[in-house]
């Protein structure tokens, strides 16, 4: 057997982070294959611009010792340096991290970390690094791990009129481009072996073990941490019933709790964190109720109680005048729990409150529209009415972002959705409504002018640019859907339980659309997820539905009368 397949053995770091020590079998190539994908990861066009650089790309290709995943992260950070001056500083640079981390487990993360140094500032490194604190193979939602960054104070919200979530999507495309991280879609992830090296470049080198805690599978809060050092916990996953303990955590900065089977938190858990800046509880479905001793937390920014069964806020939260993001969707939090919010919590720009109990009413507009930091809002809309004053008062239009939309129990004529007040939409749920028409409002002569940057080209259409999932269940009123030839963008589609709907998209209609939007030229051009459930009436799709370029998932079922 050829020993290069199996050598050398790679020592994960784990003893570092969580006392244990494992090895594991990495496969490597042979130094001409190592040296032919380090070439094709670089580019031919800075692999042949220099005649040296083919010589000193061997010497460099030799330091990743054949392992695949060095040679594409090192070749990574090569692909930009494009003068011999910058090659041979890559040379000295692995020369002495090979120097500085003598053994064979080290040298690979040294390797590793050349990569990490490559990134061009310390804003992208700490995002780098907070990728780390999520259990090993976990896929993390964009959206989400941009939030993390904005809380953690890696991204100012306030540099930014989308308050930083399109920077947060350009730092993740460069970490991706830089083989960091592993694109999942929605999601991202981190390779174990980046992730390891990350925990020990968190974590001083190993050198401050203490400070970084990431476990998952424990099932209980670990013995052996040292709550007076640590600053950063994720025991995400881990089926942790109750925290009955009350620690002494005066560095304590992110705790990341989601995903447990957590029913009880004592009185004094919170009560010693002063520093505590991003707490999330999400996922916790038996989670009925927070302690008031979360007044203590006076520096938190950032509070997600998503998918718990938390009915009441406590009062202790309106102490907390430093929190910018509050996620209740999926709780039972009434609106009565809301009334006041814009005093108690006047720096709030994000308020999550889809599929809660909450349903935005005239008082809660008041509210909204009070809270002068706010840019985005997930809501449910039962009255239409509601609907037309979100998109149409001033103050909210101009400077909130409304990102998901649910409406609900909803009767009317005729609904209205704008494309510049919801030109931010991501997400629209229409749920037990009778509609007889939704109209597309793409003038918008009456609402705000557009800045700078959202000024499209005269050769562009309007329309949701951003919507990439849509559910309609039990809608009543509509034969065909062809407004959504507005949602250019459309990835994911769910149709369900509607039983007069004879068409999606309307041939005729789609064609009087696209004569005037000469940029929607064909339905659903980028859609991947199509479900159609008991759709009684549902003759055709659209026009084009055997060319759908991007589909990858159709499910079709209780549909009689598609062919």
């Amino acid at each position: 057997m050829d020993p290069r397949l199996f050598s050398p053995l790679v020592r994960r770091k784990l003893g570092k982070h969580m006392n244990v020590d494992k090895q594991i079998k990495v496969d490597c190539l042979s130094p001409d294959e190592a040296r032919e994908l380090f070439r094709i990861t670089v580019g031919d066009i800075i692999f042949n611009s220099y005649q040296d650089i083919p010589a000193l790309a061997r010497i460099v290709a030799a330091k990743c010792h054949g392992l695949p995943l060095a040679l594409n992260v090192t070749g990574k950070a090569m692909s930009c340096k494009e003068t011999i001056q910058e090659w041979y500083l890559a040379i000295y640079v692995l020369n002495s991290l090979g120097h500085e981390f003598p053994g064979m487990e080290e040298r690979i993360f040294g390797v590793l970390k050349f990569s990490y140094d490559s990134l061009k500032n310390g804003e992208i490194k700490s995002c780098f690094l907070y990728c780390s604190l999520f259990p090993e193979d976990f896929e993390i939602e964009k959206e989400k791990l941009i939030e993390y960054w904005i809380c953690e104070g890696f991204i100012n919200p306030n540099r930014y009129e989308d308050g930083g979530t399109n920077h947060g999507y350009d730092i993740i495309g460069l970490l991706v481009r830089a083989h960091l991280l592993v694109d999942c879609g929605v999601k991202v992830k981190m390779h174990d072996v980046i992730r390891e090296m990350a925990l020990w470049i968190n974590s001083d080198f190993g050198n401050q073990q203490g400070t970084i805690c990431v476990k998952s599978g424990a099932r209980l809060i670990p013995n052996d941490i040292n709550w007076e050092i640590v600053r950063q916990m994720s025991l995400i996953s881990n089926q942790i019933w109750e925290i009955s303990c009350s620690p002494n955590c005066p560095n304590l900065s992110t705790l990341l709790l989601s995903d447990n089977n957590l029913f009880f938190i004592s009185f004094g858990f919170f009560r010693f964190m002063p520093k505590l800046v991003v707490l999330d509880l999400s996922k916790n479905e038996s989670l009925i109720g927070l302690p008031e001793e979360i007044s203590n937390l006076g520096s938190l920014q950032y509070l997600n109680l998503s998918r718990t069964m938390i009915q009441s806020l406590p009062v202790g939260l309106k102490k907390l005048k430093k929190l910018i993001y509050l996620n209740l969707e999926f709780t039972q939090v009434l609106e009565s729990q809301l009334v006041g919010i814009a005093e108690t919590l006047p720096n709030l720009q994000v308020l999550k409150l889809k599929d809660s109990r909450v349903c935005v009413d005239d008082i809660l507009m008041e509210e909204l529209q009070r809270l002068e930091h706010l840019k985005i809002l997930t809501a449910n809309i039962e009255d239409a009415t509601i609907l037309e004053r979100i998109q149409g008062i001033d103050r909210l239009a101009s400077s909130i972002r409304v990102r998901g939309l649910y409406l609900r129990d909803m009767s009317a004529p005729r609904v209205i959705l704008s494309t510049i007040a919801l030109g931010g939409l991501q997400y629209l749920e229409i749920d037990e409504c009778n509609i007889s028409e939704i109209k597309i409002d793409w003038k918008s002569k009456e609402r705000r002018e557009l800045s700078p940057m959202e000024i499209l080209p005269s050769t562009s259409s309007p329309g949701f640019k951003q919507l990439s999932t849509v559910i309609i269940h039990n809608l009543e009123g509509q034969r065909d859907l062809s407004w959504l030839l507005f949602a250019q963008n459309l990835k994911s589609l769910h149709v369900i339980s509607s039983r007069e709907i004879e068409e999606i998209i309307n041939k005729e209609k789609g064609m009087s659309i696209t004569k005037v939007h000469r940029d929607i030229v064909l339905p659903f051009g980028n859609l991947e997820i199509l479900e159609l459930k008991e759709l009684l009436e549902l003759k055709e799709i659209c026009w084009n539905f055997r060319n759908l370029p991007k589909l990858r998932i159709l499910y079709v079922t209780d549909c009689p009368k598609l062919p």
